[in-house]
């Protein structure tokens, strides 16, 4: 089964967005992706998540990338609407 280039990952980030924000009114987001996942990076990126450090996976020795968004950005997005489909 393919799920790339469905949009399937954006709306998932999007809706778990969503309920993170307005539902569990967290103040922020956090994720994480290996380097060579180049999808998740972008939909990162477009969501608004931030860079905030490097780091390698010791269970698996893969290199990966921290990202956060802040609950006062994040629901801002929302609920302006500006918050894109990828």
């Amino acid at each position: 089964m393919r799920i790339g280039g469905t949009g399937l990952g954006s709306e998932a980030a999007r809706e778990v967005l969503r309920y993170a924000f307005e539902t569990l009114a967290l103040e922020q987001v956090t994720a994480e992706s290996a380097v060579r996942n180049f999808a998740s990076l972008r939909i990162l990126a477009k969501r608004g998540f931030k860079h905030i450090e490097s780091l390698i996976d010791e269970s698996h020795g893969e290199r990966c990338q921290r990202f956060a968004l802040d609950g006062e950005v994040g629901s801002s997005l929302l609920a302006s609407n500006a918050m894109p489909d990828c």
